[in-house]
């Protein structure tokens, strides 16, 4: 072949091959790009592009953010489709300003790599949403979050937009009703409404944890306060399925159907407590319990009776039974009952039963039976109850520092009842020593010999305090007096006497 004929036959496929890749090209500039495979861009060439975005942001950096942009340009159009490019831009975009643009390749990265992988990266939304707060568009971030499905790691950013903008609440409502309930817990947490706020706190714990028994018990009793029974009693049924063995969700879920008026049902409810514990000393003490509550006495004492046959060693039968007694107002019953407990002077007994006596004195009071109001406390000072007792002699002190603060008694005859020696031979009664508080201290003489009295204070310690002591000689009658004192004390431990009195 002569040489011209050959030098045509070579422009001839130059011409064609150029023809075919600007063909090529028109192509994909006029055609979608479709997401390609992050996974089949090869490392270098990953790595090429990723460094043509980090010159772009050197670029930025200097002030040249013209310049920046033609790299990321085309950085973008090497990498177009793949959504980890897409983020990086982003990133880039996002650092130097433009966040405009910068969301545009967010979105796009989050499209892609939803469809790729099922589910965007969470780190990805998050990016996005940061940038669509900064941006001012809170609603559009919230949504974005819930629609990560991750409610409990991303409760942080989504209670902070929430802070930001209150009236967005009410789009997690919706997302909590219809897709997600999980997002209760964070509608409670923000509610401010407390119907609202209970009711959010019930629907969590009933779709989401019912077998969570603080938080069963919370939304319980947050529902309670604002009189949602139903709703209440919802959550307690939840927690006895969730949880078949545990006692406390019937117990409570008993009391939340008496308080409602249905204490048919409640008794049922309750009467699961020893079906599910056969034999157990304890459950018959807790549906005893229930059923006092329920002013089912009778049926009350039987439980504490079956109690004290399966474990007769334990006096907590007994005190149930003096403290049934008590609210039932049959108060010998009660007392010989409480003679049969040793050592209840050093327990919260005392304080039990004062509370027991106190609603019954004030129902009497209430209803104009003063007669039943003074046998009532007469038999509390009988057996030594100070809160609601009445005595001959009974001597209050408080203090208004967080000290220890000391009463002291002394007799005629010179004996003297304190924290060291809490009963005379008078059977003068001091029933327990505060020493971290501000008091009360009780001294209390159900019959009173006649003779000198003297009542002094003393301090523990050095923290200062003073001390505001109360004589109250032969409440609610005619000899009724009452004597009064206020002692600085500064840290002596030497006993300072305010008042004296005589008994005739």
């Amino acid at each position: 072949m002569n040489p011209v004929a050959s030098w045509l036959l070579a422009f001839l496929l130059t011409s064609v091959t150029a023809l075919t890749l600007l063909l090529g090209e028109w192509r994909s500039s006029h055609e979608p790009s479709l997401p390609r495979d992050a996974a089949k861009l090869s490392e270098v060439d990953s790595e090429l592009i990723l460094n043509r975005i980090r010159e772009g942001d050197l670029v930025a950096i200097k002030g040249d953010l013209n310049g920046a942009k033609a790299l990321w340009k085309a950085a973008r159009e090497k990498g177009a489709g793949y959504w980890p490019i897409h983020e990086a831009l982003a990133d880039s975009m996002a650092r130097n300003g433009l966040d405009a643009e910068a969301d545009v390749e967010f979105e796009t990265a989050l499209r892609i790599a939803a469809a790729q992988l099922g589910r965007a990266p969470v780190s990805l939304s998050l990016k996005r949403a940061g940038l669509l707060l900064r941006l001012k568009r809170p609603e559009p971030a919230l949504r974005l979050l819930i629609e990560c499905g991750n409610p409990e790691s991303l409760a942080g950013p989504m209670s902070r937009i929430l802070k930001e903008s209150p009236a967005l609440l009410e789009l997690v409502e919706q997302a909590a009703a219809t897709r997600d309930s999980r997002l209760w817990a964070l509608v409670a947490g923000h509610e401010s409404d407390p119907a609202r706020k209970a009711s959010a706190l019930g629907r969590f714990v009933r779709s989401v944890a019912p077998a969570n028994r603080d938080l069963a018990m919370s939304a319980a009793q947050a529902l309670r306060e604002v009189k949602k029974f139903d709703e209440a009693i919802e959550v307690a049924d939840a927690w006895s399925r969730a949880a078949p063995s545990n006692v406390e969700a019937y117990d409570l879920w008993g009391r939340l159907l008496a308080e409602s008026g249905d204490c048919h049902r409640a008794r049922l409810v309750l009467s699961t407590i020893v079906d599910i514990r056969p034999g157990d000393a304890t459950a018959h003490l807790r549906l005893g319990a229930a059923l006092r509550d329920l002013d089912d006495i009778a049926g009350a004492i039987a439980q504490f009776e079956e109690a004290r046959r399966l474990r007769p060693e334990d006096m907590s039968a007994l005190e149930e039974i003096a403290l049934a007694h008590v609210g039932q107002g049959n108060f010998e019953a009660a007392a010989g009952m409480l003679a049969k407990i040793k050592g209840r002077e050093s327990g919260s007994l005392n304080l039990r039963i004062a509370q027991a006596a106190q609603r019954r004195i004030e129902a009497a009071r209430m209803s104009g039976d003063r007669a039943a109001v003074t046998a009532m406390r007469r038999w509390c000072g009988e057996i030594g109850i100070p809160q609601a007792g009445l005595f001959d002699i009974k001597i209050v002190m408080k203090w208004d520092a967080m000290s220890d603060v000391d009463l002291d008694v002394t007799e005629p005859g010179g004996e003297t009842v304190n924290h060291g020696h809490a009963r005379s031979k008078n059977d003068a009664f001091y029933p327990f020593d505060n020493t971290q508080g501000h008091g009360p201290e009780h001294y209390s003489l159900f019959k009173a010999p006649p003779g000198k009295y003297k009542v002094g204070v003393h301090l523990h310690g050095s923290t200062r305090s003073v001390a505001e002591i109360e004589v109250i000689l032969f409440e609610e009658t005619a000899r009724e007096r009452r004597l009064t004192a206020k002692v600085e004390l500064t840290g002596s431990t030497s006993v300072a006497w305010p008042i004296e009195f005589e008994i005739p």
